[in-house]
């Protein structure tokens, strides 16, 4: 005879299946669980010490410093006959930065080093006997490439053979752009140098001028200059006329960089001359290391005003808010279940004042509560918690005492009643386990809230230490460079954005997970 089988219910195992039903609950619980793991094991997840500055912290590290702060840079030179001359050979060069606050230039044996200062942008320039280049230099921003697009570089075609007098030379020129691009011939780099002038400057611009034996033509930014007037005279278009005899020279200049035209003119043999300055980089991103680093590999989200590393803080932090949230929610959850279950069963006056004391309470929105009674107690950590479970009391309250008055009217209860249990033992083992959903489901939820009152709180200056590293308090220091920023106060929001979407996302998940009325 075959017996049937029946499967008994079990509620955990409703319960589970409901809620892995809701994959965004399921993907906020476990984010909760990630959160919680970094609460409690941020001390040795943090990369760096939060307290202290991450230069402090280099040497013991294996980090050398120099190779953030600063970088070499080659470069060699142009004859005017196409020989190329290496770094070490040039007997005079002359290097500057445009902006020495920002970042400082000097000669080595094989190249040049530029040292970051201060952030910002600048220009490091070349300078060796008329001819000289530009390296971009940019520290702790975005890419120099992402900026404004200048000459960086000039260099013209040169005549290759000996002139004689009277004999004219067209000036072939060629800018480098600071994006790799190039522009070939005057005119069009004229266009270009007047599209990027002011009003200002278009207006102070000459068309020409004759100073100290130099004769000048310039216009839309690019000056021509005869070096040796007596020998080679030059118009606004590039065309040169030689006369004489000697080595004529014309200088070809745009912003900062500059080149050099050779004619040899009447002459036996060609003396070459220095005409380019080519550097093997021309864009330098530096690190500014003592404050408000970017973020990169070395610290994933940058580092502070003070310098200390925000993903170290934003780790050691989320152990401080977790315990803002959880055990202020705790206490709350706790005096406020115990109350609306006295104000629920007893009734009567027990009733009528707690309802009356929870209605004030209430009445204020939580974070001016808070406020107030951190105003009475004085700022602190403990004093957050308190503050925060405070307003937290009158929510369990509430919602205890409603689901009590409805359990109290149940037949098991009233059937405890009638054979004498005690009411202690009725509120604890009858009652309360009937309201433990509503107040696990109200806990979870509440948690979010009460770390965003807690961040909130610390942003106020009302947390205590402000130097902690409790993502508030990190707001709060990072508001005054929000404007041009966006690191400091980025992550620490990050932080509480995830952490309290994900708390209430949960709870809606439980809510609805436990809710008897809602089918599989």
């Amino acid at each position: 005879m075959s017996k049937k089988i029946y499967s008994s219910y079990s509620p955990f195992k409703n319960f589970v299946t409901k809620f892995l039903k809701q994959r965004l609950a399921v993907i906020a619980s476990i984010i909760v669980t990630i959160i919680v793991f970094i609460g409690l094991f941020g001390n040795w997840l943090a990369p760096y010490d939060p307290y202290r500055p991450v230069t402090m912290q280099y040497e013991e590290r294996g980090i050398d410093s120099d190779q953030l702060t600063s970088e070499r840079v080659s470069f060699r030179g142009i004859l005017s006959d196409g020989t190329v001359v290496e770094s070490d050979k040039f007997e005079t060069l002359q290097v500057e930065s445009e902006n020495r606050r920002v970042a400082s230039v000097r000669r080595v044996g094989d190249g040049v080093i530029v040292s970051a200062n201060t952030g910002g942008a600048t220009d490091a320039i070349l300078e060796s006997e008329n001819v000289s280049a530009i390296i971009q230099v940019n520290v702790s921003g975005e890419d120099v490439n992402d900026g404004e697009v200048k000459i960086i570089r000039l260099e013209a075609e040169q005549p290759t053979r000996i002139l004689e007098s009277g004999d004219r030379y067209e000036i072939q020129l060629t800018a480098f752009l600071s994006n790799g691009e190039e522009i070939k011939g005057i005119e069009t780099i004229r266009s270009f140098l007047a599209e990027s002038l002011s009003e200002e400057e278009k207006t102070s611009t000459s068309s020409g001028f004759v100073s100290g034996g130099q004769e000048t033509k310039e216009t839309g930014g690019l000056s021509i200059v005869s070096l040796t007037s007596d020998i080679a005279s030059v118009t606004n278009e590039g065309i040169v006329t030689v006369r004489g005899e000697g080595d004529g020279l014309v200088k070809v200049s745009a912003e900062n960089a500059s080149t050099v035209v050779h004619l040899p003119t009447n002459v036996t043999e060609i003396n070459p001359v220095l005409v380019s300055i080519v550097p093997t980089v021309t864009a330098v991103n530096l690190v500014d290391i003592y404050k408000h680093q970017p973020p990169s590999q070395l610290h994933y989200f940058g580092t502070d005003h003070q310098n200390r590393d925000i993903f170290s803080r934003v780790i050691i932090g989320t152990k401080e808010t977790l315990l803002i949230g959880f055990v202020s929610v705790a206490i709350g959850a706790f005096v406020g279940t115990a109350l609306g279950l006295i104000a629920g069963y007893y009734g009567g006056r027990f009733d009528s004042f707690i309802t009356r004391f929870t209605d004030i309470l209430l009445a204020f929105p939580g974070i001016l509560l808070a406020i107030a009674v951190i105003a009475f107690l004085g700022a602190g950590l403990v004093n957050i918690i308190f503050a925060v479970a405070i307003f937290t009391i009158p929510i369990f309250i509430r919602i205890v005492r409603g689901s009590t008055l409805a359990l109290k009217e149940m037949t098991y209860v009233e059937a405890a009643k009638s054979i004498g249990v005690k009411d202690r033992i009725i509120i604890l083992r009858h009652i309360f386990p009937g309201t433990l959903s509503v107040v696990m489901v109200f806990l979870t939820m509440r948690i979010g809230v009460a770390i965003l009152i807690g961040a909130a709180l610390s942003f106020l200056g009302l947390g205590g230490d402000i130097t902690a590293p409790e993502w508030g308090s990190m707001l709060s220091a990072a508001k005054d460079n929000s404007g041009n920023l966006f690191h400091p106060t980025f992550f620490p929001g990050l932080a509480i954005v995830i952490t309290v979407l994900s708390f209430n996302i949960l709870g809606d998940g439980l809510r609805d997970a436990l809710d008897p009325k809602l089918k599989e």
